[in-house]
């Protein structure tokens, strides 16, 4: 996948930045173009990619995590402890779906008890 094609993908999303970002939980947002740019040195060195699972821990708003699923990797897990960031997270794996950009996502909550 080329540059371009990924900060396409990436920029269609609609939720790319916090709308009241926490600071305690380093929410600030990640550039299209930073976020293509880690994901296809991933797909370089092997780390992501088909017949790669990935973990994007402190997902956010799922852009890393989602440009990952863009390049094909198996599986992608998005995990969040604020529960209003996994919310943007999912409005923008919907988007995704829609567009036929990654395939079927299955969804799991633990409240941790």
């Amino acid at each position: 996948m080329k540059l371009k094609h990924l900060e396409s993908c990436l920029s269609s999303l609609p939720n790319r930045v916090f709308p009241n970002p926490k600071i305690e939980l380093e929410q600030y947002p990640t550039s299209v173009h930073l976020t293509a740019s880690i994901i296809l040195s991933a797909l370089r060195m092997g780390d992501a990619g088909p017949g790669i699972s990935v973990l994007d821990l402190g997902c956010g708003t799922g852009m890393l995590g989602l440009g990952l699923a863009c390049v094909e990797s198996d599986m992608v897990y998005l995990v969040d402890c604020d529960p209003e960031a996994l919310d943007l997270a999912r409005e923008n794996v919907d988007m995704l779906e829609e567009e036929g950009l990654i395939g079927r996502i299955n969804e799991s909550e633990d409240d941790g008890e």
